[in-house]
């Protein structure tokens, strides 16, 4: 799905292009490059959170009570 992403956005950048010739000397190498360092870090940093965060993103799943009673059965007879 983020890959989906950031093609859209190559191709939205490429068809505005199209329709908009001066972005083209907006886009130079120098900003395209910034861009892409800016890019690789924000996924990156998105990467590691996403791992340090793993073991603890799904604790629901764990067991809310005890296997065994609390209190001994005590029989009345």
């Amino acid at each position: 799905m983020k890959t989906l992403r950031l093609i859209g956005l190559g191709i939205a950048i490429w068809g505005l292009s199209l329709l908009w010739p001066q972005v083209n000397q907006l886009l130079t190498p120098q900003v395209m490059t910034w861009v892409a360092l800016g890019l690789s870090a924000a996924f990156l940093a998105y990467t590691l959170s996403q791992r340090l965060d793993y073991p603890h993103h799904n604790n629901k799943a764990g067991q809310d009570h005890s296997s065994r009673p609390t209190m001994p059965v005590v029989a009345t007879r």
